[in-house]
């Protein structure tokens, strides 16, 4: 009862959204040209769908978000076992983060472009970066409530690395796991299109940043808010549907 009411809020606020939008163009300060209607966004969203590769584009933008969550997902596996054996190794991966997880990922891009060039393997690193910590921090903390709590355990049946590694950290930390990798999305989402924005002046007309960018360069406002739709559009199925958290009583 109480999810169908929080829906119909949602519904209603979203009305509500719609309704005064469409007021603020019909009778607001500002001209067509600089804040359209509904339906002339709505008909430039599918003309973006039609002529200029907005699903493909929108495609390619998730890819390399996901291409990103993947390669940090694999090297922050790799540093909590190497992290498990090695003080020394915890120690330093935990001094690295605290100082680059503060820095966005755009902040970097100026020296990444100086030692890598205007490539894709320096938008990719800006996006390792931007979802590896956001990674390494919740599920590092996970890791030690988990051998805090199985401690006893792992050393009165003598598990072999397999069954403890399998067992007790990945299916123990599966929830931590979900929810890390909605931050880490959510990171490199956002920092994705700021990059894409910047690689496209020069020229990589590949993903929704740079449709953002050419929408602008042309003026076509409505693509402009077309464009930004679709972002908010993949950020709402992905934090909603994908790693939406588990709530208390619902199965998983």
């Amino acid at each position: 009862m109480k999810t169908n009411r929080s829906r119909y809020y949602k519904i209603f606020i979203i009305v509500l959204f719609f309704l005064a939008w469409e007021a603020a163009a019909r009778f607001g300060p500002f001209s067509e040209m600089l804040f359209p209607g509904l339906a002339t966004i709505g008909r430039r969203f599918w003309g973006l769908l039609l002529e200029e590769a907005l699903l493909f584009k929108t495609l390619y933008s998730i890819a390399v978000v996901w291409l990103a969550m993947i390669l940090s997902l694999a090297a922050v596996v790799v540093l909590l076992i190497l992290s498990r054996t090695s003080l020394f190794v915890k120690t330093a991966v935990d001094l690295i983060r605290a100082f680059a997880a503060p820095i966005p990922g755009v902040a970097i891009l100026p020296l990444v472009i100086l030692w890598f060039g205007l490539s894709r393997t320096s938008m990719l690193l800006i996006m390792i970066h931007a979802t590896l910590w956001p990674l390494w921090t919740q599920l590092s903390l996970a890791v030690e409530r988990l051998s805090r709590r199985f401690s006893r355990f792992e050393r009165a049946y003598r598990l072999s690395l397999w069954k403890r590694f399998w067992h007790l950290y990945c299916l123990g930390a599966a929830e931590d796991l979900k929810s890390a990798l909605g931050v880490a999305w959510s990171r490199g989402w956002r920092a994705l299109i700021s990059v894409e924005m910047i690689f496209g002046i020069t020229g990589s007309q590949s993903g929704l940043g740079w449709l953002l960018y050419e929408r602008r360069m042309y003026m076509d406002t409505a693509g402009l808010y077309a464009g930004l739709a679709a972002i908010a559009l993949c950020g709402i199925l992905f934090e909603t549907w994908i790693f939406r958290p588990e709530k208390a009583g619902e199965p998983a």
